[in-house]
């Protein structure tokens, strides 16, 4: 992963954790959760794009290998936080076929909350994650002109056609409809491997990126429903994620400090743990005054996830390495 992409995936995840903490009546950080969302489906593709694009270049591609190892990175963690969930909660949850397609992480194929956003709701995202895993090979060798017409020809016609009582469903949570943002992900992968001038100044290009994406942020509440999904944050996410993997800004200067390399590498398991860990505080212990509460849950969620991480992950880590 490239350093600063590193941190990055830090910062957003923090805009998904802070659009989920909903305390004593103060709203919760909704643009962050879109905006995050979105930025996560276009790293995906342009990391994939980076670390396989010449080995499908070249033919040398294994298909049944790649699989393998998406599996082994994102199953383990899914399934831990999932028992975690069940114990914790089982008494108020119902126990039913939503279990198996959770487990199977087939849920946001179903376009109702009671199934996508069933049990750690949050695995919604690796339901769209292990499809966008498995078309990736499709997905690089049609990434040109006339695959990204197609793309945001259907992707229009269904920003059009989709009613706003199914926006969460479709153009949120829907695979096919995440496949727009890693498909641009993948095309961004691919012009940035031809980019052979890699050592132009940013200094200028980072602060007005970082800016615009606050404007846009600030502007969520005003924008049309079906646009907050994706489409409001492309104008920036797309050409943040080029210019910041160059390193070159005063921004990615900042975002190079150890910390937050550290805590970017966690940004899997907070994503999946924070949930869990919101619930139980808010249920545990009401009455903690908002900071106070934000501040213990941040700490509880860090430290969880860097258990998780060293004592779950690392081992599972290896075991893909030895995947043949």
């Amino acid at each position: 992963m490239i350093p600063v992409l590193q941190s990055l995936r830090f910062v957003f995840v923090m805009m998904i954790v802070m659009s989920h903490f909903a305390y004593q009546g103060h709203p919760s950080f909704e643009a962050g959760g879109d905006c995050g969302v979105a930025f996560f489906f276009v790293l995906s593709g342009f990391v994939l794009s980076l670390g396989y694009g010449r080995q499908l270049d070249s033919g040398t591609f294994h298909y049944a290998t790649f699989m393998r190892r998406r599996l082994l990175k994102i199953f383990p963690l899914h399934l831990l936080c999932l028992v975690l969930f069940l114990v914790l909660f089982h008494a108020k949850e119902t126990i039913d076929g939503r279990l198996v397609l959770n487990v199977l992480l087939l849920q946001s194929w179903i376009p109702d909350d009671h199934y996508y956003f069933s049990y750690n709701g949050v695995s919604w995202f690796l339901s769209c994650l292990l499809f966008l895993y498995a078309v990736f090979p499709l997905a690089y060798r049609t990434a040109n002109r006339l695959g990204l017409s197609v793309v945001l020809a259907f992707c229009l016609m269904a920003y059009v056609l989709v009613p706003y009582d199914k926006v969460n469903a479709i153009l949120y949570v829907n695979p096919l409809m995440r496949f727009v943002d890693f498909f641009l992900g993948i095309m961004l992968g691919k012009a940035f491997a031809r980019l052979h001038d890699r050592t132009a100044t940013y200094a200028w290009v980072e602060p007005v990126l970082t800016l615009l994406l606050v404007l846009l942020l600030l502007a969520y509440p005003y924008a049309d429903e079906k646009l907050r999904n994706a489409p409001l944050y492309w104008i920036v996410l797309l050409p943040l994620v080029v210019v910041f993997a160059c390193q070159k800004g005063p921004v990615s200067r900042l975002l190079m400090c150890r910390p937050l390399q550290w805590l970017g590498a966690l940004s899997m398991p907070i994503f999946l743990i924070h949930p869990i860990v919101f619930r139980s505080l808010f249920h545990f212990f009401p009455d903690i005054p908002y900071m106070l509460m934000l501040t213990v849950s941040l700490v509880v969620i860090v430290a969880l996830s860097w258990t998780a991480d060293r004592f779950f992950l690392r081992p599972v880590e290896q075991l893909r390495k030895v995947v043949p």
